[in-house]
């Protein structure tokens, strides 16, 4: 998993915006192996959309993406394959973290452009900076997720994962959508 911390310290560099909640995801590095490592790599993804946010709202690109989001989740279909997770189970677990990553930035530009305070920070280059940060992530969070899986959430850890999210500067909305895997079937 020292990938995962590579990209958690690219993320931190990123730009000054949003360094308080990047402060607060250094602090709360878990230990490899741990439930919560899943939970940690779904923060991390979602402080990425913060950058696509930013970046799209800096070039006046639409947020919904269809045929790339498609995309994405027939790659990591194919990577779940591979390593053993069947679609429905890959699609289970990304498909709202896809959706929360879209709510999150439909939430920063609407702020963006009803005069909250802009990123003072350049905004990346979505293809050649961003894409591929969010891709390691994701195919981190694939084999976090077929590591966790089999385990039977409830309630409570749905509860505490959307609290957690909520932690890092989430809205509950996105915090709801993106933890909806960790709670019961």
């Amino acid at each position: 998993m020292k990938s995962l911390h590579f990209i958690a310290i690219m993320v931190l560099l990123v730009g000054e915006t949003f360094a308080q909640t990047n402060q607060n995801i250094r602090a709360d590095l878990p230990a490899e192996g741990s439930e919560d490592l899943l939970l940690h790599s779904i923060i991390v993804r979602l402080q990425l959309s913060r950058e696509v946010a930013w970046t799209k709202f800096c070039t006046h690109a639409r947020v919904s993406d269809p045929a790339r989001e498609a995309k994405v989740l027939a790659d990591l279909k194919g990577e779940g394959r591979k390593v053993g997770i069947s679609p429905e189970e890959v699609s289970f677990f990304f498909k709202p973290q896809i959706v929360a990553s879209c709510r999150l930035q439909e939430e920063l530009i609407a702020g963006w452009r009803s005069g909250f305070p802009h990123p003072s920070t350049q905004p990346m280059d979505l293809q050649r900076d961003i894409r591929p940060l969010i891709d390691k992530v994701s195919h981190d969070l694939l084999l976090e997720w077929k590591a966790n899986s089999s385990r039977s959430f409830d309630r409570s850890d749905f509860y505490s994962a959307e609290e957690m999210i909520e932690k890092y500067g989430f809205s509950s909305d996105v915090a709801r959508i993106a933890a909806r895997p960790l709670g019961p079937r």
